[in-house]
């Protein structure tokens, strides 16, 4: 589900990537999908509080640099007060979720957004299993907004 792009739109990602201010570091900018990742320099900061703040930032990097390469605008957001959704995926409130395995996915994702504000949510998956799609398809069933990838499967996006 890549984000396809002619080169008028990645034009229009550059000038919106490079519009961005002071407070956001420019992380990534994909010349060829036109994807982009930028991240809130607060954000940055909490992430150096503690070890598992760092492990946990550098997670969602990740994951936001795989979406930025498939033309999606990423803004990696510092937690706000009442919202604690990690990103705007094209201007959408979404928050990130890594697992390896089937278990909690559709817990994850309804408290991602009845409690932390997203719109939707963006699943990795660290392996490929039948529980996982079957999972998915519970998902796709209760009308749960999202995109997933798996972890070794070239990164390919998919929708819930």
């Amino acid at each position: 589900m890549k984000q396809d792009k002619t080169a008028t739109n990645i034009k229009e990602a550059r000038a919106k990537f490079d519009s961005y201010g002071s407070e956001w570091e420019k992380t990534l900018f994909d010349e060829d999908s036109g994807g982009y990742l930028v991240t809130e320099k607060s954000r940055i900061l909490q992430s150096q509080k503690s070890p598992n703040e760092l492990k946990k930032f550098d997670k969602e990097q990740d994951m936001c640099k795989t979406l930025a390469c498939n033309g999606f605008a990423v803004e990696h957001l510092d937690d706000k007060k009442g919202e604690s959704y990690d990103i705007h995926l094209n201007g959408i409130k979404a928050d990130l979720k890594k697992t390896g395995s089937h278990n909690n996915m559709v817990n994850y994702a309804k408290e991602a957004i009845r409690e932390q504000g997203a719109e939707m949510v963006v699943f990795e998956f660290e392996k490929e299993t039948e529980e996982i799609h079957a999972e998915i398809k519970r998902l796709q069933s209760k009308k749960i907004s999202g995109i997933y990838y798996f972890t070794k499967k070239n990164k390919a996006v998919y929708r819930l």
